[in-house]
């Protein structure tokens, strides 16, 4: 956690906005592919799974940088306990929805896992492109 605060600090406000709208037009791109293609090889469910758990990824990082902004803004100088107990709390109910969908329908759940799965990956690919556009990273 510490790290990827130090590595977003490098970032002014407006390129981390931009790199987040990126990482979301690339998930609905994503999702909308995914839809279609496990539609037509005969797995609806899957790619409504995947739409179900890029929009869970979403969601996530929001919430994320809401409470980053909220815990910024009340000037709290230790946010290292709340960040990782609203963190954890975050993680725990993906968690849970995932595990609840795989076992209630086994396409649909591994949908959401796939689609967490390659929402953090287009995270992480706009995060370092972002970061070498800037020469930031060497």
């Amino acid at each position: 956690m510490e790290r990827l605060a130090a590595v977003l600090e490098q970032l002014d406000l407006p390129e981390i906005s931009r790199m987040l709208r990126r990482t979301v037009f690339g998930a609905i791109g994503v999702g909308i592919i995914a839809l279609v293609v496990l539609s037509i090889v005969g797995y609806p469910l899957a790619g409504l799974g995947a739409c179900i758990g890029l929009g869970l990824g979403l969601v996530n990082i929001r919430l994320v940088m809401s409470t980053a902004s909220r815990l910024n803004s009340l000037g709290t100088t230790k946010i290292k306990r709340p960040m990782a107990m609203n963190t954890l709390m975050r993680l725990a109910l993906t968690t849970v929805v995932a595990i609840v969908l795989v076992v209630v329908n086994l396409p649909l759940g591994m949908g959401v896992l796939g689609g967490v799965a390659v929402f953090y990956f287009l995270f992480v690919v706009s995060l370092v492109a972002t970061l070498l556009r800037q020469g930031a990273v060497t």
